[in-house]
């Protein structure tokens, strides 16, 4: 049996379709937007709203950073110029601030003028206030704790000085020079040279230490029978003056 072929579709019938379902759309949307219309314009308020609040928060937070760091570095000048007296007031006033590094820089800066002045032990209280405030940045209570503990060496026992610079003495460790020193420092005044020569060598090679103190552990590790005739070639190799040459200059 023959099938009848599909009537065309009338274009006029096609237009009526897709005018009754765009005005169903437009319908749906009104409807929509007498419900939920001021809610969205709300929720878009709100957003705007905390958008600048976090906005104006930054730029405060930036704001406060900036002077704070101006006012540091006022008293720092002030303090290089010899006028303390006057720099500390400022210093204090930072260590206020509310910024946790500023006010260890702040704190640590006290504990220097604190030591020129010959109140060690004021300043070993300021430097382990900074040591023991876990909002300080881990590096600079490594600095702080390094600056204690060679403000404290001559009090504290070897074994104990050598417990707490063992942290340090990692070979990647970037306090390493300073540790080191005062580390194998502490194995002579226990009467173990013989780990203390070691550790002047390997502190000896080590071009991160500035070449005084390089110069030292070089002479050191010699005194104590280790092997220095490699330290040489390892500085010019590096580009770097060998530690001999820095002590002659």
């Amino acid at each position: 049996m023959a099938t009848n072929p599909p009537a065309p579709i009338d274009p006029r019938d096609d237009a009526f379709i897709r005018e009754v379902d765009a005005e169903y759309r437009r319908d749906e949307v009104s409807k929509l937007a007498r419900r939920y219309g001021r809610w969205v314009v709300l929720a878009i308020g709100i957003g705007l709203a905390a958008l600048g609040g976090f906005l104006y928060w930054q730029a405060e937070q930036q704001r406060r950073v900036e002077a704070t760091s101006e006012r540091f570095s006022q008293a720092l000048d002030k303090v290089e110029s010899g006028s303390t007296p006057e720099a500390l007031p400022v210093l204090a006033e930072v260590a206020k601030s509310g910024n946790d590094s500023y006010r260890a820089l702040s704190l640590m800066t006290q504990a220097g003028i604190a030591v020129r002045s010959g109140e060690e032990d004021k300043a070993a209280g300021l430097f382990r206030s900074v040591v023991d405030d876990a909002t300080v940045a881990g590096p600079l209570r490594d600095a702080a704790k390094l600056k204690l503990l060679r403000l404290e060496y001559d009090k504290t026992a070897p074994s104990e000085m050598l417990k707490q610079l063992q942290p340090f003495m990692d070979g990647d460790n970037p306090w390493f020079p300073v540790a080191g020193e005062m580390a194998a420092l502490a194995h002579m005044a226990a009467g173990s040279p013989e780990r203390a020569g070691p550790i002047f060598l390997r502190l000896a090679g080590d071009l991160r230490a500035p070449q005084s103190v390089r110069g030292r552990a070089e002479q050191m590790a010699a005194v104590l029978g280790e092997d220095v005739t490699k330290l040489a070639a390892q500085a010019q190799a590096a580009g770097k003056p060998a530690p001999t040459e820095a002590v002659a200059q």
